[in-house]
């Protein structure tokens, strides 16, 4: 079967990844142009931009789709085809209620990063009219909390209970996987702290070199220390006054072997929408230590506490949680038995559990074969067919891939790389403006 995978921006380097290099026995993964569409709001300027002006509707559209092309697998967007398509996405309320560009526009402006709750209610109706259509097959969420937040969010808005109906019927869930590492044989050595964080502060960079300098004062050369990502200012001296190894970004075959060599993985991070860092740890064996509470509501769907990872509350002051990760990491640094338990635990977890390719591919090729069964739909005899044709007089925008790659990445750089916080009356959800 094959799967015409994209918009390539919209892409999760992790999750989407690991589909590119490790399809599901049988299916094989495209991805080619595209242009992404949006339909200005009532309330937008004369001349709209997506990046300043909220748009009512936004969609792509896949150009020169090769002929034998099954399925359409969307990231976040709704899909302009005759083809069936389904769409996944970590949360789905950021592409329901402002979209990626006009966030990351506000955010670079420091503006409102949602519209006029007028604009959002207008896009909302429309947004779910289109992730509720027909040629929808289904709406792939990353972990059951993510669906509930999804589902509750509609029902509390008043939406029409016919869509909320459609869309409650096609909500799914896959958790995304990695291949699981072979078995090494344990070697005496120090034990191996990493930590990763490819954003600095919503990751817990600070956190993190705090309990590396309280580690190293605890177990001094029992313990190795190893700090990759972003390390900001007041960071750099505290991990050298620890001994700690401080390494950039890396290469995804460079990381993967740090955490071959590791034995703890450290996240002190405020906020996971999944955490394919910490699948991946997992996949290689590592004990994981991370946070829970608000921000990491969803994490013990997928790790258990005690069995493959010690959890420590983020709702505490800094002091609080650096005291927590750091007695949690000196446990499995001192226990040996409570340390090689949870790393096979880990191991097995991803290797034939929840978090397996073997259940990922399951899933998705149980999704695709029913989105296949929908078949080709005629052109003309859908309203897809008629997408250019401007309502209400105002005209299509159309953005390009090229256009759209620029745009990211320029807000990306004007603020500053990281996530961007998006809040919209009780909900709160996080754009990964670096994926």
């Amino acid at each position: 079967m094959k799967i015409l995978l994209g918009p390539a921006h919209e892409l999760h380097d992790g999750v989407h990844g690991s589909l590119l290099a490790v399809p599901p026995p049988g299916t094989t993964y495209l991805q080619g142009p595209y242009t992404v569409r949006f339909r200005p709001d009532h309330d937008a300027s004369p001349s709209f931009s997506p990046l300043h002006d909220p748009a009512v509707e936004e969609w792509v559209r896949f150009d020169d789709v090769p002929s034998d092309v099954d399925v359409v697998h969307s990231s976040r967007l709704p899909v302009q085809t005759p083809l069936p398509w389904v769409v996944d996405a970590d949360c789905l309320l950021l592409p329901l209620q402002a979209g990626l560009f006009f966030t990351l526009g506000a955010a670079s402006r420091g503006a409102p990063l949602v519209p006029d709750p007028r604009a959002v209610v207008r896009r909302e109706a429309a947004m779910a009219a289109r992730y509720a259509d027909g040629r929808c097959a289904r709406i792939l969420f990353r972990t059951h909390y993510a669906r509930g937040v999804f589902l509750d969010h509609l029902a509390g808005r008043g939406h029409q209970p016919e869509t909320i109906e459609k869309l409650s019927a096609k909500c799914d869930v896959v958790y995304p996987a990695v291949p699981a590492s072979p078995v090494s044989t344990p070697v005496e050595r120090s034990v191996s702290v990493l930590y990763m964080g490819r954003s600095s502060q919503d990751k817990g960079a600070q956190v993190a070199a705090e309990v590396f300098g309280r580690l190293r004062a605890r177990h001094g050369a029992r313990v190795r220390l190893v700090f990759v990502g972003h390390c900001p200012d007041g960071v750099t001296d505290r991990l050298a006054a620890a001994g700690a190894e401080r390494m950039p970004l890396l290469s995804r075959p460079a990381y993967l072997e740090q955490l071959r060599r590791a034995d703890v993985f450290l996240s002190p991070t405020s906020f996971e929408s999944f955490g394919m860092g910490l699948v991946e740890a997992a996949a290689a064996g590592l004990a994981i230590v991370c946070s829970s509470g608000p921000g990491m509501e969803h994490i013990g769907e997928l790790f258990a506490s005690g069995e493959n990872s010690l959890f420590v509350s983020n709702t505490g002051p800094v002091a609080q949680r650096v005291a927590g990760f750091t007695s949690a990491v000196s446990a499995l640094i001192d226990n040996e038995s409570l340390r090689r338990s949870l790393s096979t635990n880990n191991y097995a977890l991803t290797r034939h559990g929840r978090l397996s390719l073997q259940q990922r591919d399951e899933r998705l090729r149980a999704v695709y074969a029913h989105a296949a069964r929908l078949g080709v739909q005629a052109v003309g005899s859908h309203a897809t067919a008629v997408e250019g044709i401007p309502r209400d007089g105002r005209r299509i925008t159309d953005w390009s891939e090229d256009v759209c790659r620029w745009a990211g990445q320029h807000c990306t750089a004007l603020i500053g790389g990281g996530r961007v916080v998006v809040r919209a009356g009780a909900d709160a959800h996080r754009l990964g403006a670096g994926e």
